[in-house]
């Protein structure tokens, strides 16, 4: 996992004086880091929090649980006093070098948003460059409450999730607010829009020759020649799953297979298969198979 400075990650968590914080950061895009952090303080009374350094991103925060006072600065000026409740959303320009002073506890999601990463999502979808991000202040978004619920999983155990799968979420989340707060239009795509078969052939091969590796999305996509978002959407669109779910199943086939080796332990069987540990291993294949590897392994032998 990487460390971060600034609007995402430990940074972020080191502005607002969190009692603990997690988060996820990827590459995907060519020039531009996707974040999402998670912050939160159990106790009231926070104060105001550091300013952070003005730069060209916004912040897109989803609310966890209600925070019932606090009042938001810009540039100095109080701009808005009075709370949030859980589910909602809002954002911030950081360039505008927003301040808070929180005097609830909070826990919230921190989707860092940069006009950088912003204006490639609408040039990969042939849109117009997005000017700003923009929502009435604590609104209620199911699709951001949603994509938030999936990413927990993910922020509770950030060293298991795999590279594709957080690329996914988090180029799904950035897309969504392009669209929802910026205004992107997304093109109609046809019927036929999905993989070459050499294509097919091409990602499908590259991702069981690495199974046991910590893949990006951005790899098959570069082998066949296509942006992460556009491959992600045409491969499922051919194969009939996402990229990451298909990479996953394709772990539990191969460990379904060395399982038949009594000599072979779990814990070797994770390794080769691209799991983190051997818990790993067990949760996700008992949750697609419906039973652990060792109950399984004494049903076929």
């Amino acid at each position: 996992m990487q460390l971060a400075a600034g609007a995402y990650g430990d940074g972020l968590a080191r502005y607002f004086r969190a009692d603990a914080s997690s988060y996820l950061i990827t590459s995907t895009l060519r020039k531009s880091k996707l974040a999402v952090t998670r912050i939160r303080r159990d106790t009231p009374g926070h104060g105001l929090t550091s300013p952070l350094p003005a730069e060209a991103a916004f912040s897109v925060l989803l609310q966890l649980r209600d925070s019932p006072r606090r009042e938001l600065f810009i540039g100095g000026r109080s701009v808005y006093r009075g709370g949030y409740g859980a589910k909602t959303t809002s954002i911030v320009d950081l360039e505008q070098e927003p301040t808070a002073n929180l005097e609830s506890p909070f826990d919230a999601m921190h989707f860092y948003v940069s006009r950088a990463a912003l204006n490639e999502i609408a040039d990969d979808q042939g849109a117009p460059q997005i000017d700003a991000l923009s929502c009435e202040r604590g609104a209620f978004d199911p699709t951001v409450w949603h994509l938030g619920q999936a990413l927990l999983p993910a922020l509770a155990r950030p060293d298991e999730i795999g590279a594709m799968y957080a690329d996914h979420l988090l180029l799904a989340t950035h897309t969504y607010f392009a669209v929802a707060f910026g205004g992107m239009r997304l093109p109609g795509y046809s019927s036929r829009g999905g993989l070459a078969p050499w294509q097919v052939r091409c990602a499908t091969e590259l991702m069981i020759e690495r199974l046991g590796e910590d893949m990006s999305l951005s790899e098959p996509a570069a082998a066949c020649g296509l942006s992460p978002s556009y491959f992600a959407r045409a491969f499922k669109k051919s194969v009939g799953t996402p990229p990451h779910r298909w990479l996953l199943l394709q772990r539990v086939l191969r460990a379904k297979s060395l399982l038949r080796d009594a000599d072979r332990s779990l814990a070797d069987i994770a390794a080769a298969c691209g799991f983190t540990d051997q818990s790993h291993f067990t949760r996700v294949f008992t949750s697609i198979v419906g039973a652990s590897p060792g109950a399984w392994r004494k049903q076929v032998l």
